[in-house]
């Protein structure tokens, strides 16, 4: 009787066990965005270089993936912006910068945002160096 009774609570728990589990994963995925680089052709990167510090900066394939340090929060929206611009040289070299909205409730706060930049590429060269402020070029 008291295997049957183990047995009858096991099975009662366990859509309660894996439920949770579904839920944890989706989380982990929501969290994983990949955002798409803007060009504005009015923006201009020295304006609010103040208002936030590029920690690091990481390019993998397509996909920069930056570490900021702003007054944003974790859901606040932080753009990837280029004007357009190619410095003249061999290689070509795009100056980037971030454009958000100042959050005041999470001041200093450490964020980390990814962004597919196939679309700030020069087309017909092989490298395109991206220079973001307060980190050295990137070859891309």
């Amino acid at each position: 009787m008291t295997n049957r009774l183990l047995l009858a609570l096991i099975f009662c728990s366990l859509p309660f066990l894996l439920s949770n589990s579904c839920s944890e994963k989706k989380t982990k995925n929501e969290q994983i965005k990949i955002h798409n680089a803007i060009i504005d052709k009015s923006f201009d990167y020295s304006a609010n270089l103040s208002q936030y510090v590029i920690k690091d900066a990481i390019l993998k394939d397509s996909i920069l993936t930056l570490t900021i340090e702003a007054n944003v929060c974790n859901n606040d929206n932080v753009e990837l912006v280029f004007n357009g611009n190619f410095f003249k040289s061999l290689p070509p070299k795009a100056q980037l910068g971030l454009r958000f909205i100042e959050n005041m409730n999470c001041k200093k706060n450490v964020i980390t945002r990814s962004y597919y930049i196939s679309n700030i590429k020069y087309t017909g060269n092989k490298t395109t160096i991206l220079l973001l402020p307060g980190n050295e070029p990137i070859s891309f």
